[in-house]
């Protein structure tokens, strides 16, 4: 029994610290946001069925989200502000499959899984001031840039069912980057510009270029009435506008320039060919939960330049000619507060796959079109795509909502022509260089010609918090 007695007080000696002080989150007698310490969530879990039938000609076998179950836009967010100086620090997080990181996986060249990863969405510090009139705010960090506006203002009310229409169609590498902004408010007008590295928030500086992005947006948001907002607002962006090496685009070194696999050449280009130059104008309407419109487009102009071979001085350059590449989007939602039915229709230069390209060369046309000596007209690259969209959506809670949709994506090829697939008889995927050739010689396995349109049914939730 002696010994028994001891054995407990030794226990309750060692475990006595492992009761430590009760952790304060609030102030005694104050509310729970005393502090300003402010936590939120974004759920998106996702269901997509891709249309599969005879006269698309593939199963499309590649490891993707565009079939099964998914989580395309998880965040989880924490921010402290402090009102009396009007500083505020946020830091968001998101979730997102491997592959969109490297091309080490399934979906990629690799053969590694794909499972989520944690990466930083936001991390930045903020300053907040007035002068008169006009309210400023400086941001220090990784934000979101300027073409994300609709998204965080209400404007396009659907990120969680696909990326916003900007976004979509590239006006920027990626939704955020690492940088500085400032904002400038002045009644219903505002101004903000951002210097950031360009890469995006994935990448690191000197991963495409060695310069910096300069980003600029103006708006303008009358205010009509309580119910009713409009808006209007032209955004610009530079890449590589400054701060660059005159000597960057050498062969290998940035995706400027490729490598030709050749020893015996070095191969460098001028800076203005990883330069380009985009501007977009958009404008919406907002009116109570029942109506919301929204119009805009987007150009974008990669500069030309020239390319030299250092080991051969003497020969002479080969001219890259510039190009450009034109798009514009509409989005239509309709409802009551409860129901709402949306319609979304994006078209632009490039294709299959949505973002918009670079490709029409105005040196090639039409002067040269029908050049002496040349066998087929030098028309510019036709490329482009159509993507539709429509869905129906149900406000379960006023920070819940579901919502069922049909989106499809067509294609057209560089000669303004639909892009096809490619079947053979055993079931393979082929091109249209074989398919083409099995007319002139023998082929094992005949080759047959599809239609290529992606539908997709989706079935979204949202949940922020």
């Amino acid at each position: 029994m002696k010994y028994n007695f001891q054995f407990l007080i030794l226990l309750y000696l060692f475990t006595f610290s492992l009761f430590g002080e009760e952790v304060v989150t609030t102030k005694k007698d104050e509310p729970d946001g005393y502090y300003g310490l402010k936590l939120g969530a974004i759920l998106t879990p996702t269901a997509s069925y891709r249309i599969r039938d005879k006269a698309s000609g593939t199963t499309d076998l590649s490891p993707s989200d565009k079939a099964g179950f998914s989580m395309p836009w998880t965040m989880f967010s924490i921010s402290k502000e402090w009102e009396n100086t009007g500083i505020k620090t946020e830091f968001w997080g998101e979730i997102l499959r491997n592959d969109a990181l490297t091309n080490d996986t399934l979906a990629g060249t690799g053969n590694k899984s794909n499972p989520y990863v944690f990466l930083v969405r936001r991390a930045n510090i903020s300053k907040t001031f007035e002068l008169g009139n006009t309210k400023h705010q400086i941001q220090f960090g990784m934000f979101e840039l300027p073409h994300m506006f609709s998204v965080w203002s209400g404007n396009y009310d659907w990120r969680y069912f696909d990326k916003s229409p900007l976004e979509s169609l590239g006006f920027a590498k990626d939704p955020v980057d690492l940088g500085i902004n400032y904002i400038l408010r002045w009644k219903s007008f505002s101004v903000q510009t951002a210097v950031v590295n360009g890469e995006g928030y994935r990448n690191t500086q000197n991963t495409t270029n060695t310069g910096y992005d300069v980003i600029g947006k103006l708006g303008w948001e009358p205010s009509w009435s309580e119910n009713l907002k409009t808006g209007l607002h032209l955004l610009g962006r530079a890449s590589n506008a400054f701060g660059y090496a005159s000597d960057e685009c050498r062969e290998g070194k940035t995706s400027c320039l490729a490598s030709d696999g050749n020893p015996a050449t070095r191969k460098q280009g001028s800076v203005s060919l990883n330069q380009e130059q985009v501007i977009a104008v958009e404008s919406h309407l907002v009116w109570k939960d029942i109506l919301n419109l929204g119009l805009g487009g987007m150009a974008k102009k990669q500069l030309g330049g020239q390319i030299v071979d250092r080991l051969a001085p003497y020969q002479p350059a080969t001219m890259v000619p510039e190009s450009t590449g034109r798009g514009a989007y509409v989005w239509a939602g309709l409802g009551n507060g409860t129901i709402r039915l949306v319609a979304r229709g994006e078209i632009a230069t490039g294709g299959p796959a949505p973002g918009l390209r670079a490709t029409e060369v105005v040196e090639r046309e039409p002067w040269l079109r029908f050049k002496p000596g040349t066998t087929d007209p030098l028309y510019s690259n036709q490329s482009y795509y159509i993507s539709r969209q429509i869905f129906a959506e149900w406000f379960m809670t006023p920070s819940a909502r579901l919502a069922l949709g049909y989106t499809e994506v067509r294609s057209y090829d560089s000669k303004g022509e639909p892009n096809k697939w490619y079947v053979d008889s055993t079931g393979e995927a082929s091109n249209r260089v074989e398919y083409i050739e099995q007319f002139s010689k023998p082929v094992s396995h005949p080759i047959s010609e599809y239609g290529r349109l992606d539908r997709t049914i989706v079935l979204k939730a949202t949940a922020t918090f």
